[in-house]
């Protein structure tokens, strides 16, 4: 069994819990923080990358105890024997010497920085170890350093940038999203095999290609941008209908959907000169079209969608509150 940690949108935490408890049965909860969940498993690299609403995976070396002067770096060394980073290098089946990235983070008040100790501790990795001081484009192990209350988690990094946004080959428009956010929007829906499911606010289409991971009886997606949708379908399989539609006349018959899940516009990278006219206009359309079980899943900043929902008598729930961009958007949950 190894002790793992997953990170994630600070307010995704719930999702990724329930998801990982849900793909892995066996696995034990250890601890939830901001941002963060801790879990033991038995479970192989390769199967914790099925995983889809965590940002990377972590594997957790130890910990060691730091003192808080600058001075207490230079006895580093002896705490970090007290690392097997072996463990990191068997693990990933690293059969090279290994090129080191360190990073930092760090809670509480010291007289050194984060750099400054995530320095020292690459330099230690260097002398000691013998290993290669990589760059950031240029490493083969990326250890991880977060120090609280003098106790410092040492982690090496699973998994790499193409994870979280599934590859390098898709064009991302403005205001768009992480596929990780995305697919814990679809996990918040409940996605089901005979679900008729559309994102009518698609951008550059990550929701509706994360829905792709699940079985539906269709999957639709639509923008009102002609340009974005042109570059959006090389971004999504062949299965998913996409087309150009204002989201305030959705081209769609009346309880024709089960599920509607989209990034709706925030009005900032993207100006709209009413958002609640817009909410409203939308929830309109979107009330007749979906079904008599139908659901939404919406991700905004604005809570002009909750007046936006009274005023079409539906219900809604803010699910959880998720930081992005330096923003804190909220997840409605509308029925």
């Amino acid at each position: 069994m190894h002790l793992f940690m997953c990170t994630m949108a600070a307010g995704l935490e719930g999702i990724a819990a329930e998801e990982l408890s849900t793909c892995f049965p066996k696995i034990t909860m250890k601890d939830i923080k901001r941002g963060k969940v801790f879990f033991e498993s038995g479970e192989s690299l390769e199967h914790l990358r099925r995983l889809r609403c965590v940002d990377n995976i972590y594997l957790v070396l130890g910990t060691m105890h730091i003192g808080t002067h600058k001075n207490d770096l230079a006895c580093l060394d002896q705490a970090a024997a007290q690392i097997d980073l072996r463990r990191a290098i068997t693990f990933t089946s690293l059969q090279e010497t290994p090129r080191i990235l360190v990073s930092a983070s760090k809670k509480g008040k010291h007289t050194y920085s984060r750099f400054d100790l995530s320095a020292r501790f690459s330099q230690i990795l260097v002398q000691k170890y013998h290993y290669i001081e990589g760059g950031s484009q240029n490493f083969n192990l990326a250890i991880r350093l977060d120090l609280e209350n003098g106790e410092c988690m040492v982690s090496a990094q699973l998994t790499e940038a193409a994870f979280r946004f599934r590859g390098n080959c898709y064009t991302f428009q403005a205001g768009g999203i992480r596929p990780t956010v995305a697919a814990a929007l679809i996990w918040i829906s409940r996605p089901a095999p005979e679900d008729v499911f559309y994102d009518p606010f698609c951008g550059s289409g990550t929701i509706p290609r994360e829905r792709a991971f699940y079985k539906a009886r269709r999957i639709i997606a639509s923008d009102i941008n002609a340009e974005i949708v042109a570059s959006t379908r090389n971004n999504l399989p062949s299965q998913i209908k996409l087309f150009c539609c204002d989201a305030q006349k959705l081209r769609a018959a009346d309880h024709s959907i089960d599920v509607i899940v989209s990034n709706i516009p925030w009005g900032k990278q993207i100006p709209v000169d009413n958002i609640l006219n817009l909410y409203t206009s939308f929830l309109r359309e979107a009330k007749r079209v979906l079904s008599e079980k139908g659901r939404m899943v919406l991700l905004t900043d604005h809570e002009e969608i909750v007046q936006a929902a009274t005023e079409n008598q539906m219900n809604i729930q803010r699910i959880t509150t998720v930081s992005l961009h330096g923003l804190l958007a909220g997840v409605y949950y509308i029925s």
